[in-house]
């Protein structure tokens, strides 16, 4: 990246709202990318031969696709850095902002703020928990599946053969929202257990656990507990586990209904946590 390109997109971000250091650490990342790329270092993830059915390909063509496919995480990085700069302070603003939210409930309660180029732009704990998690995970800044990948490893400390792992996606996008699943089942998932399971929120929702201070997915089912007449407060239902609270509302005789199609989409999608 070019000093000047820098200077621009440094000041374009000065300008604009955002956690502390995201501007910095977003740019490092870039040009750590830049530089691995000049080093010939293979890029992480599945092979671009593998991945090409019913081909053959010689060596050349291998070579010249490997080279291809290293650069695209850089050319995409390089390509939302121009658009951010030809956009201008209000399109910075608006692309960096998270248009999309992740919810990740086990007994750390966590939340991440998406944005348009697919960077975590936003971080949230809802318990002491969840913030052990984000401080060992350090996902600001980092690309969705990346942040995913590292929060996986920074919950095994949490999780036994018992744990539910709820994941709620918060997105107008259907379309979007279904990709953010599929990454962060995949990576949550990494291991083949089947304990996490994943269902869509509403915006209202949303709202309404963060102003309860508790993660969406156990804001769900602390909801159907309170419906039911269950006497448990909001802070009671964030002190618990998933598998807790999943357990009581299956004595309660309200098990499986924040799985069903209550307003949100999903269904089948993800692993049932139960």
């Amino acid at each position: 990246m070019t000093d000047k390109l820098k200077q621009r997109m440094h000041e374009a971000f000065d300008q604009v709202h955002m956690p502390a250091g995201l501007a910095e650490r977003t740019l490092a990342r870039i040009e750590a990318e830049r530089q691995a790329e000049a080093a010939g270092e293979p890029a992480a993830g599945p092979s671009p031969i593998a991945a090409t059915p019913f081909a053959v390909i010689d060596g050349k063509t291998a070579r010249r696709t490997a080279r291809t496919h290293r650069r695209m995480p850089l050319v995409a990085a390089l390509a939302a850095c121009l658009t951010l700069v030809a956009l201008g302070i209000g399109g910075v603003a608006w692309a960096w902002q998270p248009y999309a939210y992740v919810a990740i409930d086990v007994n750390p309660s966590i939340e991440l703020g998406i944005n348009r180029f697919d960077r975590v732009a936003s971080t949230r704990a809802y318990n002491d928990d969840g913030e052990r998690v984000l401080a060992a995970a350090d996902v600001q800044g980092d690309t969705y599946e990346q942040a995913m990948a590292s929060i996986e490893q920074a919950l095994q400390d949490y999780l036994d053969d018992t744990s539910a792992i709820e994941v709620t996606i918060i997105c107008d996008d259907r379309h979007a929202a279904n990709q953010l699943e599929d990454v962060g089942t995949r990576c949550l998932d990494a291991s083949g257990t089947g304990q996490v399971h994943c269902s869509h929120a509403s915006e209202e929702e949303h709202h309404a656990a963060t102003s309860a201070g508790i993660g969406v997915g156990k804001y769900r089912v602390w909801q159907e507990l309170v419906d039911a007449g269950v006497d448990i407060s909001a802070d009671e239902a964030s002190g618990m586990t998933m598998r807790e609270l999943l357990d009581l509302a299956e004595t309660e005789g309200v098990d499986g209904a924040h799985h069903s199609e209550k307003g949100h989409h999903g269904q089948g999608r993800g692993h049932d946590a139960k």
